[in-house]
């Protein structure tokens, strides 16, 4: 029988809309012990306790019980709780945008990497199965991408925080994570419409390798999407994060053989067109993206590696969205 004491202690701050979802899937993480939740909501403390049949503690108590420290309260309290946690020895998961500015998770990856500690930032969409699919079958050299994240607006979710910082930002941990080069140009546009933040977001960011991509965002749409569409020589990629699909357009080399697909892509085919357009539609198995994003963070503390979303991607996510934002207001 496994040592119930061998295993690592976790403790989540926040039961919200997401937090829940994160003690849902604790809860179904063996690898770990789950010690219990903070949260300042006097009703919640009891229906989750009882719902869940898990101990709710103080802020100080809980950091003191476990070895993680999962941060899903409001942004405006991200860094507190985080500082208090790493000063004290323990590791970091820590919801988007890591915290409100971008000295603030500075400072808590100087302390991390003081104290040899881990933080992992809640970038979920690098764990999307369609993405992690996508990306290995096929070497992407974006040369210009086009991504639409848009959705439902929700006052009790994401309004203190503009749309940059609740939805834009997955989309610019991504970009990043893809493009290996730097931002040299940034133009935007916003708008207020429904909250005092800004609710709808177009922003066209450059990269020194001459890569273009046009970002939109809005939380005022009368439907939910997320797209990414990836253009480079020689390959088209559309993905929809959502329903975890994608269709791969590529050029085939000069006498290959395989089916010619270009019907899909091309309206009327010329006799003289001689290239062929193989398509792949990319549908892998529905996976539990933060069940997996969770756990893998818990594997890099065991194994002792760098998370895959690190503290410094989501220092890196947050200047990009700091910058949008100020190339908006300027």
């Amino acid at each position: 029988m496994e040592n119930k004491k061998s295993k690592i202690k976790v403790g989540l701050f926040g039961v919200g809309n997401f937090g829940i979802y994160h003690l849902q899937n604790w809860l179904k993480i063996p690898e770990i012990e789950f010690v219990g939740f903070c949260d300042i909501d006097s009703e919640k403390q009891k229906t989750i306790s009882k719902k869940y049949n898990v101990k709710h503690y103080s802020q100080d108590d809980l950091i003191e019980l476990v070895d993680v420290v999962d941060v899903v309260v409001p942004t405006i309290s991200h860094f507190s709780i985080a500082k208090e946690a790493l000063l004290k020895g323990k590791h970091i998961f820590i919801e988007k945008p890591v915290t409100q500015t971008v000295s603030q998770v500075k400072e808590l990856n100087d302390i991390a990497s003081e104290k040899n500690l881990k933080i992992a930032v809640g970038h979920i969409e690098r764990f999307n199965p369609v993405f992690i699919e996508t990306k290995e079958k096929y070497d992407l050299n974006p040369k210009f991408i086009e991504i639409h994240r848009v959705g439902k607006f929700n006052p009790f979710r994401g309004t203190d925080v503009p749309v940059i910082m609740e939805l834009m930002i997955h989309d610019l941990d991504l970009l990043l994570y893809m493009i290996d080069a730097d931002v040299t140009n940034i133009s935007a546009v916003g708008t207020k419409v429904l909250s005092s933040k800004y609710d709808i977001v177009n922003a066209r960011i450059a990269f020194a390798n001459g890569t273009v991509a046009n970002v939109t965002s809005s939380r005022i749409s009368d439907q939910k999407m997320r797209k990414i569409r990836i253009f480079q020589h020689n390959l088209y990629v559309s993905m929809d994060f959502l329903n975890i699909r994608a269709g791969v357009y590529s050029l085939l080399k000069d006498g290959a053989t395989q089916k010619n697909f270009n019907s899909k892509i091309l309206a009327k085919i010329p006799k003289s067109f001689s290239k062929l357009i193989n398509y792949e539609k990319i549908a892998p198995k529905k996976d539990n993206a933060l069940r997996n994003e969770l756990s893998l963070f818990i594997k890099a503390i065991v194994n002792d590696t760098v998370p895959i979303v690190s503290g410094k991607d989501g220092e890196r996510a947050l200047e990009l969205a700091v910058k949008v934002q100020e190339a908006i207001e300027n």
